[in-house]
């Protein structure tokens, strides 16, 4: 595994792991998430990524894009929940209880992480298209 792929690694095992802390705060917080919301935090944001991790075993083109996608595809998602749209989930419209303040840093602190991600992601993939996938044969 090149170092490159242990860096993304490293950052999808952390975004999972930071994901997990901030879902915990929603829950303290009762801002629960329905329907399409729900479904697409599930797929795009927690299950997603440890589904790239598992495609770079076998096609680090595949995996970095699929990461670099969905990392980019979670940060805009997050960004826009979290900071730009009135409602429950805005960082600056959090009721203050002990929560607050986790859920605060770790929405931020996730989008840091999803924005390395995706330049990481990006490397590798770009690192990928340039490596030829096949021995070069013999001159013609």
């Amino acid at each position: 595994m090149q170092r490159l792929d242990r860096y993304l690694v490293g950052l999808v095992v952390a975004h999972f792991a930071l994901t997990l802390v901030h879902a915990s705060s929603h829950s303290a917080l009762q801002l629960l998430p329905t329907g399409l919301d729900l479904v697409f935090i599930l797929s795009v944001i927690m299950i997603g990524p440890i589904v790239g991790l598992l495609v770079l075993r076998f096609s680090r083109i595949l995996a970095a894009g699929l990461l670099a996608v969905l990392l980019a595809a979670s940060f805009v998602y997050g960004f826009y929940s979290h900071f730009l749209a009135p409602g429950p989930d805005n960082v600056t419209l959090v009721l203050s209880q002990t929560w607050t303040v986790v859920f605060v840093i770790t929405a931020a602190l996730i989008g840091a992480l999803e924005i390395a991600g995706v330049v990481v992601a990006a490397a590798v993939f770009w690192a990928a298209a340039k490596t030829p996938s096949e021995p070069a044969g013999p001159p013609a």
